[in-house]
């Protein structure tokens, strides 16, 4: 009877041991299982390519009516990228450049490229713009992304070497034309730096019959000293059978003080009859 008492109490006690340190609040925890991967998140990665790259003093943006050409803080590197499949966004690129990592820049409209409004980056691809110092070491330059990286080219990182150059722009055209005459803009670009590089202007217009409308967007790669002239069709001051009315051209460039702007006149009948 003894020893089938102290059996009795020894369990007791063992029992008691073995629920010493839990309180009401304890509960069993079940594992959750891990999410089945799906044949997307396994399948091959995008194929991504880059088919341009760039080096420019700014970009080209669309606003309500009209275009501006929006300046870097140091300079653009300018790249598009083509994107086979599906999973890779604009956050997922980023750009290391003498020593430091970039974001692609954020452009609340989009640019304005060929002539195509408020230009993205979709799942297809687009452009991505890195907003980088104006001089650096490019050795180490390189874009990347999930699963890929890519190397610019040795002409894009002399580019990135190399302070952007300044440019002499202008904008001329006749002051006055009679109908039906076609005024002819040019604009003037000369790289008056020491290094070549890219100029980027927008121009726009007012009148006769618009407050503003977008009439193209120019750059161009100049040498230093060289000089190119581009031509453009006018808006004659006379259109259908209004009033003629004065026809302005507004040029606007990376560079605040080469912005221009000219005024196109009719020739009233009084002068053309003195002359």
């Amino acid at each position: 009877m003894y020893c089938r008492r102290v059996l009795a109490l020894c369990g007791l006690a063992l029992t008691g041991a073995g629920c010493q340190g839990e309180t009401a609040d304890t509960e069993t925890v079940t594992p959750v299982p891990s999410p089945a991967i799906s044949e997307t998140d396994t399948g091959p990665l995008p194929a991504v390519t880059i088919t341009d790259s760039v080096v420019m003093p700014g970009v080209v943006v669309p606003g309500t009516d009209s275009i501006n050409v929006q300046s870097a803080d140091g300079q653009y590197l300018v790249l598009t990228v083509t994107v086979e499949g599906s999973g890779v966004d604009r956050a997922a690129f980023s750009l290391r450049f003498n020593g430091s990592t970039y974001s692609p820049q954020t452009f609340r409209n989009g640019l304005y490229r060929d002539g195509e409004w408020g230009q993205q980056f979709t799942e297809a691809g687009g452009p991505l713009v890195f907003d980088l110092p104006e001089t650096g070491t490019a050795s180490d330059a390189r874009l990347s992304w999930p699963g890929g990286e890519w190397t610019p080219p040795e002409t894009v990182q002399n580019r990135l070497k190399a302070p952007l150059p300044s440019f002499d722009v202008t904008l001329d055209g006749p002051g006055r034309v009679t109908e039906p005459a076609v005024p002819t803009l040019e604009i003037t670009v000369t790289n008056t730096g020491d290094t070549a590089g890219r100029y980027v202007l927008a121009l726009n217009r007012t009148g006769p019959r618009v407050a503003y409308t977008p009439v193209g967007r120019f750059d161009g790669e100049l040498a230093p000293g060289e000089t190119e002239s581009i031509t453009r069709d006018g808006k004659s001051p006379y259109v259908d059978e209004t009033e003629p009315r004065e026809v302005t051209y507004h040029l606007r460039a990376s560079e605040d003080h080469n912005d221009a702007t000219h005024r196109i006149k009719p020739v009233d009948e009084e002068a053309t009859t003195e002359s």
